[in-house]
């Protein structure tokens, strides 16, 4: 799985196609294509895709004759799950419309290294992520997409992502990991926690850690949401002596339950903490010496409490330039989709401080 953000610096070793023509857009692939070699020949010189279906041909002039026919030129195929801003998500069940799946899969190879599924699509979902501008409502782009398997074992929300190239850097790739996690959260079935399909490209793995430390901050930041079990000292009558100093606002909430309320894996949750730099368990007291192994040793003991100063959040939140709008808004989703989610767990522990 890959979240491409540019170009390879080098030109792929093997490339069969030089430019792609994505609807009117032209730029060049990072990778060798798949194609069926009886439809598109070796060392290619441009690519015609389609920009609604992503049928494809190496002759312009069937590519002309299919824009003004294709079927998908006003509205994609699937159901709408998702409109804001101009801004939409359809889910496409790779069943229902494997020509669709097979040709957004081939394309997606050109961008995606290590995407191996091209033609077995019928046990995947696909997400597009389109844009229709006010000024042209008749019409829409598709800028990128995620799948993700129908059944995983390991709770996978997401199997690969893609923002086309001519569309990144646009902060695209966040709204579709957004939108990846509040569809899991939100299934029908009774929600998961889940995350992407693991191993993770190195730029992948890049990509996943800033969307999970922003969408921690949001979560320290914002208070604690409707449904939660924060248990804080203002809830407590108050033992502080009279004249003393007043200890700082406080809330204690475990790393598992801070996984619930974020839709995130506990590992997920420790891995963005550290990137952050603020995962320092605190020193535990000394004991006397005993004949634990050195193995056991290095294992972190059941409820290590973890400090983290919400004015610590607020610096890296600042640093790194972090809106608490999340991209992703809930008014947004279509049909069925938003419920509440009450979330409730045992774990390891962070008590979030308030200087």
């Amino acid at each position: 799985m890959a979240t491409p953000k540019s170009a390879p610096l080098q030109t792929p070793a093997g490339r069969n196609v030089n430019n792609v023509v994505l609807g009117d857009l032209l730029f060049k692939p990072w990778n060798q294509s798949v194609y069926p070699e009886d439809l598109v020949a070796k060392d290619a010189d441009r690519l015609y895709v389609c920009r609604w279906c992503f049928r494809y041909s190496c002759d312009e002039d069937i590519f002309e004759e299919h824009k003004s026919a294709c079927e998908h030129r006003i509205t994609p195929p699937g159901m709408k799950v998702y409109d804001h801003g101009g801004f939409a998500v359809w889910e496409v069940d790779g069943q229902n419309h494997k020509l669709f799946g097979q040709n957004l899969s081939l394309f997606a190879k050109l961008f995606l290294d290590h995407k191996t599924v091209f033609f077995d699509v019928a046990t995947f979902l696909y997400y597009i992520l389109t844009f229709t501008d006010p000024d042209d409502p008749d019409s829409y782009f598709v800028l990128g997409f995620f799948s993700k398997e129908k059944l995983s074992w390991d709770a996978n929300n997401l199997a690969c992502i893609l923002i086309f190239p001519p569309y990144q850097h646009k902060q695209l790739g966040k709204l579709l990991m957004g939108v990846s996690y509040k569809l899991s959260g939100w299934d029908s079935n009774g929600g998961c926690i889940g995350g992407p399909e693991k191993p993770l490209s190195e730029l992948g793995h890049k990509s996943y850690v800033r969307f999970w430390a922003e969408r921690i901050a949001r979560f320290l930041l914002r208070g604690k949401p409707s449904g939660s079990s924060l248990e804080t000292d203002q809830q407590k009558p108050s033992s502080t002596p009279k004249g003393s100093r007043k200890r700082p606002l406080r809330e204690t909430i475990t790393v598992e339950e801070l996984g619930l309320g974020t839709g995130m894996l506990t590992e997920d949750v420790i891995t963005a903490l550290k990137s952050m730099g603020l995962f320092e368990p605190q020193a535990t007291p000394k004991k006397r010496k005993s004949t634990r192994t050195a193995a056991e040793d290095n294992t972190t003991p059941p409820g290590q409490m973890v400090t983290i100063r919400k004015s610590d959040v607020w610096e890296w939140a600042q640093a790194h330039h972090l809106s608490l709008d999340d991209p992703v808004r809930e008014e947004g989703f279509e049909g069925h989709w938003p419920r509440e989610n009450v979330s409730d767990g045992d774990g390891q522990s962070v008590s979030s401080e308030e200087d």
